[in-house]
């Protein structure tokens, strides 16, 4: 007799599938050798890197801003600062990063403007930083063609695919006519009408496509101070590694957790893209997920900290 699969019983594994990856190669590789690495690394190259936290996490609220003013909602940039550290908790606790949206509430909050123009809101934020270093992973996966050639054409044609999808739904008349045809039939028809004003909401003040430029380039920045905060992380290992190269290798395992998510904080994922691409430089497994898990130290999880304290004070404040 056979016996019967419970998908939805597995599909509540898939956020967690990151630490069993990372839980195998802990293992294949031994804690002891990862320990070893772990203690070459003197305390003060983490100091160094956590400086850079703080031009990246300027640049990363100014661009937020910047959107936001595009949408007409006008707003000091602290504020933006804090609530985009606040995010960042979220996202790192959240599969998927999902819990970056959560900045939308707050945003709604501060300028009572509708659920679905501060979803817009985030939603663009979040997918031009996306689609951003999905384009630097593309351009450095042709880069790195001789040692990787299968990189390319997996990032080539999640590239293409995501950006049709940003650049048809931006557009209003095409985002309409996509809904229409795609969605609408399947929702109840006492339930249209108010879908069609939340549709309508959605656009409102939405910035044109050219209006992304700017976000573009700062976030370009952003994903290089990144990559170079774990380069920084590297230095004591004397890796065989141009500097372009590992931030590129830096920049790509951690947009392929955005392409996988199968994991919180992308743990698992990301260790596992950077421990693969490492090789092709000679880089052993045990120094290739330290550098890694060390670069997931000063880039996020300290970051995720600091989020989650001002959450808590912000909480307060408001009871």
């Amino acid at each position: 007799m056979k016996r019967k699969i419970h998908f939805e019983k597995l599909w509540k594994f898939i956020p967690i599938l990151g630490f069993f990856i990372l839980a195998y190669m802990i293992y294949s590789i031994g804690i002891n050798k990862i320990l070893e690495s772990f203690k070459i690394i003197p305390i003060y190259y983490y100091l160094f890197a956590l400086l850079l936290l703080i031009p990246r996490e300027f640049l990363r609220a100014y661009q937020w801003q910047y959107i936001s003013k595009k949408q007409k909602m006008f707003f000091k940039l602290s504020y933006f600062i804090k609530i985009s550290i606040i995010g960042f908790f979220y996202c790192n606790v959240t599969p998927g990063g999902l819990g970056w949206h959560i900045r939308l509430f707050y945003l709604k909050n501060k300028s009572k403007a509708t659920t679905e123009k501060c979803l817009t809101n985030s939603l663009l934020e979040t997918t031009t930083s996306f689609l951003t270093g999905l384009f630097i992973s593309l351009i450095g996966s042709i880069i790195l063609f001789e040692r990787v050639p299968w990189l390319f054409p997996i990032l080539f044609i999640f590239f293409i695919f995501y950006l049709t999808i940003f650049v048809v739904l931006l557009k209003k008349s095409r985002g309409n006519k996509l809904f229409k045809i795609l969605i609408k039939p399947l929702i109840p028809k006492k339930y249209r009408e108010i879908t069609d004003r939340s549709v309508e909401l959605l656009y409102e003040d939405i910035p044109r496509f050219r209006d992304m430029i700017v976000p573009f380039f700062i976030n370009s920045l952003i994903f290089i101070l990144a990559g170079i905060q774990t380069y920084i992380i590297s230095i004591p290992f004397n890796l065989n590694i141009p500097i372009m190269d590992f931030i590129l290798i830096s920049i790509i395992s951690v947009i392929a957790t955005g392409m996988l998510p199968i994991s919180i904080s992308g743990i698992g994922v990301r260790e596992g893209v950077f421990v693969v691409m490492a090789q092709s430089y000679g880089v052993s497994s045990d120094v290739a997920i330290v550098i890694s898990l060390a670069g997931f130290i000063v880039k996020s999880l300290i970051l995720s900290i600091v989020g989650f304290v001002l959450s808590i004070k912000t909480t307060k404040a408001k009871k």
